[in-house]
């Protein structure tokens, strides 16, 4: 290599380390700006998030009224709860108790109607204390059995004979499926 090819060759290296250079200003430049734009960002995500979380827990207070919202904890639940757990966990979903001046007697009135439409049930905890807790689909349908067996114990109580039902359909393909003897 020659010596003007070495000269042309650190020439270009030079500019280029101008280029970088100027680049990195820049560069540094925009990092300079970048974190106090951040930060008034962040104060205006955290001003609009909580004025976000208000909104929502307005929603849910004016979409979710009291009685729906017990429905739908009791139903998660799965265990019974009392009223002040029943309370505690419509707070954590965000219903507002603030224009209730007794929220407890509230809670109370409204497990009561839904005790009586046979929604929930009582639970009596130690102590005798109660809890409620969502009927499901089973307990209606053990609920029903009961009935229909008390309704048969009085008939009978009262000189009426009662013969379970047999379905046809059912005691045909019991009869068929029945093994052979030979």
């Amino acid at each position: 290599m020659s010596l003007t090819s070495y000269r042309r060759d650190l020439l270009a290296r030079k500019r280029e380390l101008a280029d970088l250079l100027r680049q990195r200003q820049k560069i540094d430049e925009k990092m300079a700006r970048l974190p106090p734009l951040i930060a008034h960002l962040e104060g205006l995500c955290r001003e609009l998030g909580d004025r976000a979380a208000k909104e929502r827990t307005t929603k849910v207070e004016l979409t979710t009224g009291l009685t729906e919202l017990a429905r739908v904890i009791l139903e998660e639940a799965f265990i019974p709860l009392s009223t002040s757990e029943l309370k505690q966990r419509m707070e954590a979903k965000g219903f507002d108790f603030s224009r209730y001046s007794n929220p407890l007697s509230s809670i109370h009135v409204v497990l009561q109607r839904l005790v009586k439409n046979r929604q929930v049930k009582v639970v009596l905890r130690k102590g005798g204390r109660k809890a409620y807790q969502w009927l499901t689909a089973i307990d209606h349908i053990q609920g029903l059995l009961e009935s229909m067996g008390k309704v048969a114990d009085r008939a009978q109580a009262q000189g009426v004979q009662v013969k379970p039902a047999v379905d046809q359909g059912s005691a045909a393909r019991s009869a068929s499926a029945a093994p052979k003897k030979n």
